[in-house]
């Protein structure tokens, strides 16, 4: 399946790259890039950060740093294909204000504040799991009913998660109780890739080939949700 995967990372990027030619020289005719689409800005959300370290494998691997590696990679991703793109950390820091007397509460506020005024299209935030149970593993896409367009884009990244990790059968799920999910003002989702405390996944999500491998999936999730509503 590895191999597979290469071979066709190999040809999206040789597709993509001859569409952004192409693009390149018709953006100077009118707004909208070659596969039909208006111009897309999109914010991704490396969870945790700082002081949060977020959900610590046995052997000390962080979350946050996973999570951070992956939305620089998907960020590459994008921009290669014409996308506009933000996020709310690039390097390992929190977002709450200097002397906050609860500073994860802040953080989160600082995030959804962020995102709401930036006049993006849609968004991702990108975490990883634990769980009590070392049996339980794989990546899950989860949104919130609060806005229907987010169904759509949970289910196509999950979609392409099920694809090429096909022993993956997680459905994309609803989910209540998440503050920035529910108050973020556009369509968005959270991406967990996998369980740090399974021994599988956190093999995997130190492997920087899986996380690359990881980003790309997402990003084509993103480019299937984007050719059904952005056309």
């Amino acid at each position: 399946m590895r191999k597979r995967f290469i071979l066709f990372l190999t040809i999206i990027l040789l597709v993509t790259s001859i569409l952004m030619t192409t693009f390149l020289v018709a953006k100077k005719e009118n707004s909208q890039n070659v596969l039909g689409w208006k111009e897309v800005i999109i914010y991704l959300d490396p969870g945790h950060g700082g002081f949060d370290g977020g959900a610590i494998g046995i052997d000390g691997t962080y979350e946050k740093d996973i999570v951070l590696n992956i939305c620089l990679k998907l960020e590459r991703y994008f921009k290669q294909s014409g996308f506009k793109v933000a996020l709310t950390r690039r390097t390992d820091v929190a977002l709450h204000s200097p002397g906050s007397k609860n500073a994860k509460r802040d953080d989160i506020y600082k995030r959804v504040s962020l995102i709401n005024k930036s006049n993006a299209d849609l968004f991702l935030t990108i975490h990883a799991n634990a769980f009590s149970s070392s049996k339980v593993k794989g990546a899950q896409v989860f949104y919130s009913d609060k806005n229907p367009s987010s169904k759509d884009l949970a289910g196509a990244i999950q979609n392409m998660i099920s694809l090429y990790h096909e022993n993956n059968h997680r459905p994309s799920k609803s989910i209540s109780g998440k503050y920035l999910l529910d108050h973020v003002e556009i369509p968005g989702c959270l991406v967990e890739v996998g369980f740090l405390s399974n021994l599988e996944d956190l093999e995997n999500l130190k492997n920087d080939e899986y996380l690359e491998e990881m980003a790309f999936i997402i990003y084509l999730g993103v480019l299937q949700y984007l050719h059904k509503n952005y056309r």
